[in-house]
């Protein structure tokens, strides 16, 4: 057992409540790493803690600056908020943020610091390093950001307000950005969710070797194993859950499952999610002669999602974008169901012999895997407990307190 050290804990937005990954991965971290270590939970969000649940407090200290103003801009208040604590930081042994948003805030410090890059968001104003939202991005620039910003609002059909707001909100990054690349060897080690996190960044300029790789750890309430089948059997239900946006791909699964159709499987899928897509997709289903092998579930609470999952045979994912981790593969796991996944990221790391993978936005590609993995489903069921292990809460939990001594012994 590594030694109890006394830790600011800055989560990404307000932890327990409903919002992104990120904020539900802050919440179970918090919750686990209390077990271990003297947590002081620093809040810098726009989210009104009132309506939060917050974990673990009986065993945690909150300094709370929530329901913060989003003018001028939400990513500075949440900084200027957290500049405030900056001698009240500097009395813990360690800071560690789970949002990559406060980069020039820690580099100021005078103790050791530990940053977890969870998104692409101190490297990419959009925080998908995606130019004009085709291709993967070789890296930022003031002019080159400036383009790329309102031309990836404009093609991802999200609504003229939503392009908008999301275009305000990343043209205002982009000085955040050159703060962030130029205050990075600033922080002592930074964490990286998956491998090709780390190389994305160390390509970027970030030092390579103050990055360590530590994964999610499943939620334990999704552990839910189950009997392995003999056999798969048709109807064969298929599951994706996320939003309904350009960037998730779920334009290619629907195409995909029309392909599959027409080839005499009998596969039903459910759609969990809503987004500004929507409409389009309902219109290509009906387009594909498919509606009526598709259940559009619309918003599902999260205590629901984990006998959702249990009872697909099949979860999919069909995403073009590298996605820093993705939270739902390992939801997908815990419930023993197997995955179709677009090579994107890190998901060979994540999804191992568990599934298979496909070419991003290509819907025959996805049939093609589809087709793999039922041919021998119940090897790829098998292969779920095995590649689970790598990711179980302790095992995790025990590579972060191992990188906590790491970063304070450091310095």
């Amino acid at each position: 057992m590594s030694e109890r050290l006394d830790v600011a804990f800055v989560p990404a937005e307000c932890p327990g409540s409903d919002g992104t990954g990120a904020t539900h991965s802050s919440t179970i971290y918090i919750e686990r790493l209390s077990r271990r270590h003297d947590l002081t939970v620093y809040v810098s969000s726009q989210m009104d803690a009132d309506d939060a649940t917050l974990p673990a407090q009986d065993r945690v200290e909150y300094v709370l600056h929530d329901d913060l103003p989003k003018l001028p801009h939400p990513i500075f208040t949440k900084m200027d908020a957290l500049h405030e604590e900056s001698a009240a930081l500097e009395g813990h042994d360690l800071v560690h943020s789970y949002s990559s948003a406060f980069i020039p805030v820690l580099a100021e410090l005078e103790i050791p610091t530990l940053v977890t890059l969870n998104s692409y968001l101190p490297v990419c104003p959009k925080a998908d390093m995606l130019y004009h939202g085709e291709r993967k991005c070789s890296g930022p620039g003031p002019l080159k950001c400036a383009a790329c910003v309102p031309t990836t609002a404009f093609k991802r059909r999200q609504g003229i307000e939503a392009e908008l707001r999301q275009g305000y909100v990343s043209m205002g990054q982009i000085p955040f950005v050159r703060s962030s690349m130029n205050h990075a060897d600033g922080i002592t080690a930074y964490h990286a969710l998956s491998p090709h996190l780390k190389d994305d960044y160390a390509d970027l300029g970030f030092p390579e070797d103050s990055i360590t790789v530590v994964p999610h750890f499943y939620d334990e309430e999704f552990h839910r194993p189950r009997p392995e089948p003999t056999e798969l059997t048709e109807p064969i239900s298929a599951l994706y859950v996320g939003a309904l946006q350009d960037i998730k791909g779920v334009e290619t699964l629907v195409r995909a499952l029309a392909l599959l159709r027409r080839n005499d499987r009998d596969v039903e899928l459910r759609i969990a999610g809503r987004g500004p897509l929507e409409d389009t997709l309902r219109e290509l289903a009906a387009d594909l002669g498919v509606e009526d092998a598709i259940t559009w579930l619309g918003y599902v609470d999260h205590g629901e999602l984990p006998d959702l999952y249990r009872s697909s045979d099949v979860f999919v994912y069909p995403g073009v974008i590298d996605e820093p981790f993705g939270r739902v593969m390992l939801e997908a796991l815990a419930t023993h169901t197997p995955i179709v996944s677009a090579d994107v990221g890190s998901m060979d790391y994540i999804v191992g012999p568990a599934g298979t993978l496909f070419e991003p936005g290509n819907p025959e590609s996805l049939a093609e895997a589809f087709e793999t993995l039922r041919s021998d489903y119940a090897a790829h069921r098998e292969a779920v407990s095995h590649q689970l292990k790598r990711f179980e809460p302790e095992t995790v939990i025990d590579s972060f307190s191992s990188l906590y001594a790491g970063v304070v012994d450091s310095t």
